[in-house]
């Protein structure tokens, strides 16, 4: 490990503590289902940082790709539609949730090429090794967010223990997930191009807005299946 690695990992951990306060304030704010295709406009960010950073310039079918992604952001309201062209965008732009999920999208960009620069500057190179020490640095940041000492705060804390204690099973396979998804993740960085990995990724969106329809009872499940759709497209033209 040199400079550079520690250089890069240690931006990469910042970097994505930011965009999950942002992403969770994002949830906050709006529907799961609309915070979770706005999510996949990393790609756009990676592409570019990677250009500009690793060398990994994108053809024609990636730019294209990039350009169908945020035209099925545009979908994701286009209900909206019929009041002006532009309307659809507008909502967005006047949802704090929305913005705030474009934000946390743009940060989780630029991390994606750190963590590729972390593991190339690491011998031998080691997906999983990046993934432990980020996910470590990461808790390290999140814990004192989550033991706030106001009173408020403690009380629900103590609701949301009890709660989970309730349904050990549901947290184990939770945290089961939480832990074998990074491993698939950083070991496929390590294994492919960048820019097309992080845009593979964010395939599972349309399964997290059927999920939110099921579990969440949201709505405007078809024009936000529309928009996931075509930024599924858009993510297949990146990774050719």
């Amino acid at each position: 490990m040199d400079g550079v690695f520690v250089a890069a990992l240690l931006a990469s951990v910042a970097l994505n503590w930011a965009a999950t306060l942002l992403s969770t304030m994002a949830l906050e704010q709006a529907d799961a289902s609309l915070v979770s295709p706005l999510l996949t406009f990393n790609p756009a960010f990676t592409l570019l940082v990677a250009w500009l950073t690793l060398g990994e310039i994108p053809g024609i079918p990636q730019t294209l790709g990039v350009a169908v992604v945020l035209l099925g952001a545009y979908l994701l309201e286009v209900e909206e539609a019929r009041t002006g062209l532009l309307t659809p965008l507008r909502v967005l732009l006047r949802r704090p949730g929305a913005v705030l999920a474009v934000g946390a999208s743009a940060l989780w960009g630029t991390t994606t090429v750190l963590e590729k620069v972390a593991i190339e500057h690491m011998g031998p190179p080691s997906g999983p090794a990046v993934a432990l020490l980020g996910t470590f640095l990461m808790v390290l940041l999140l814990t004192p967010g989550a033991f706030r000492s106001s009173q408020e705060g403690l009380s629900v804390y103590q609701s949301r223990w009890q709660g989970l204690r309730a349904h050990p099973r549901a947290v184990a396979l939770a945290v089961l997930i939480a832990g074998v998804a990074p491993l698939f993740g950083f070991t496929a960085i390590a294994l492919g191009l960048v820019g097309y990995v992080t845009t593979l990724f964010k395939l599972s969106t349309v399964l997290t807005i059927l999920w939110a329809r099921w579990f969440l009872g949201e709505g405007r499940i078809r024009s936000r299946l529309l928009g996931a759709g075509v930024m599924i497209i858009g993510g297949i033209l990146v990774a050719t």
